[in-house]
């Protein structure tokens, strides 16, 4: 069972990497049947979509998001939304979540970070058919609650039992997923672009 974290930021030495490392060392302790990938915006050139974009140019990235069984978003709050560069995942590789269960973890350097968890959940499932799970985790202050090295620096527990709640959960959810993947009517495609 494979889990991809999509680390959501396009800055170098960010934050969302941070809680990525850190996630993704949290998910290794938590289940060894989970092997574990960061897909790092901030270490990957990809351009925003339009109707010439030519996706074959990503079939690396395809690939490797493929082979994904769940996902964890780490998203930060930038000027009160999720940064362009998150949604044009689904623009680019949309398919590739189809059906698998997703955790949002939102990151801010201040008090915020809410507010792409319910932009995510309304303008992303649709023709992506992605399954976010009920549980989100909101880690402001984030630069005093997790170290440039990936490591759990805050005094009190609350944000670290919040992220092993949500991952416990997704792991759960990816295992009863994969039997939804290969069930006959999600195989049929019949509505192939939603709603």
């Amino acid at each position: 069972m494979k889990i991809t974290i999509i680390s959501g930021s396009t800055r170098q030495q960010s934050a969302s990497s941070n809680v990525s490392l850190y996630l993704q060392t949290q998910l290794k302790s938590i289940s060894s049947e989970v092997s574990t990938d960061i897909f790092d915006l901030a270490n990957i050139d990809l351009p925003m979509w339009d109707e010439n974009t030519d996706l074959t140019q990503f079939a690396e990235q395809t690939k490797q998001l493929n082979e994904a069984d769940g996902f964890v978003f780490v998203i930060p709050e930038w000027h009160g939304m999720a940064p362009p560069a998150v949604k044009n995942l689904f623009f680019l590789f949309g398919s590739v979540f189809r059906h698998k269960p997703a955790y949002l973890v939102t990151t801010s350097a201040g008090s915020g970070g809410r507010y792409p968890i319910p932009e995510m959940r309304m303008s992303t499932y649709k023709n992506s058919f992605i399954n976010y799970i009920p549980v989100n985790t909101v880690i402001d202050r984030v630069n005093a609650t997790i170290s440039a090295d990936g490591e759990y620096i805050a005094e009190k527990s609350f944000v670290a039992n919040r992220c092993d709640e949500g991952l416990r959960i997704l792991v759960e959810y990816t295992k009863a997923f994969k039997q939804i993947r290969s069930s006959d009517i999600v195989m049929e495609k019949r509505f192939p672009n939603g709603v």
